[in-house]
């Protein structure tokens, strides 16, 4: 007897290509309360935007992948305006190939293992590619960067620095452009301004927790008075039915 052999092919799935996580930092503790600072306060103020404007931090940008698969840096934060952020955060990071642009916005924080790279090949690369403003923020106040805080724009292919101003009160700040938004250094920590409003922006989560708080308590507030009012109606009802129960008993 000769058996038959059917040869089943199944369908090709289409594997997206994930891009790997970087290296954790080993002095990153310098890094994380402004990281924290950044990130709440971008993804909140283009959270109405955030199918097409990407807020990322800690992940690779692809820079070169078609000559060179390890052409990839990550910088602290960055923000890439008219782009599917949707889909470039499930694929874990951005090629600057597939979406067509480079970043408009990149952030580095300083740490005495990272000051070096930021201030020399970081910054060549970014420009390099395109990048259309480069941040640093050192938290030590100068001492890794020289400067507590720098804003650049790409000019010509070369970064040319924002002014800096410095407040009576000590306060470092610049501005922006291409988010519209002002970036101080109050005492060891990040700020951010909306440079149209002039309105703190770093209370922005507190404040949406408050409304909601505020929301909370007033729908309790709320439920609580139609409570009482139903149970005064049936306090009312129930005296209404014992008076009705007295009048009949009387009646016999």
């Amino acid at each position: 007897m000769t058996g038959s052999h059917h040869s089943h092919t199944s369908p090709i799935k289409r594997i997206r290509e994930l891009i790997p996580d970087p290296p954790i930092v080993e002095d990153g503790m310098l890094q994380n309360p402004v990281i924290e600072d950044i990130g709440s306060v971008l993804r909140l103020r283009f959270k109405p935007q955030a199918d097409s404007v990407l807020v990322a931090g800690r992940s690779y940008i692809l820079y070169d992948d078609v000559n060179d698969p390890n052409a990839r840096i990550a910088p602290d934060y960055y923000v890439v305006f008219d782009v599917d952020a949707q889909a470039i955060i499930k694929q874990n990071g951005y090629r600057i190939r597939q979406w067509g642009k480079p970043p408009d916005f990149i952030l580095e924080i300083a740490t005495e293992s990272t000051a070096i790279i930021d201030l020399t090949t970081k910054r060549d690369i970014y420009a390099q590619i395109g990048a259309q403003e480069y941040w640093r923020f050192d938290p030590t106040g100068g001492e890794l960067y020289g400067q507590p805080l720098i804003g650049e724009r790409l000019v010509n292919g070369k970064y040319k620095p924002y002014p800096t101003h410095i407040d009576a009160d000590g306060d470092i700040w610049a501005r922006s452009e291409a988010l519209n938004l002002d970036f101080y250094k109050r005492g060891d920590r990040f700020w951010v301004k909306d440079s149209a409003t002039g309105k703190w922006l770093n209370f922005l989560e507190a404040e949406k927790a408050a409304h909601e708080a505020e929301k909370l308590a007033h729908e309790a507030e709320k439920l609580a008075h139609e409570e009482f009012k139903a149970r005064i109606s049936a306090e009312a009802q129930v005296r209404e039915l014992r008076a009705e129960i007295d009048r009949l008993r009387q009646s016999k």
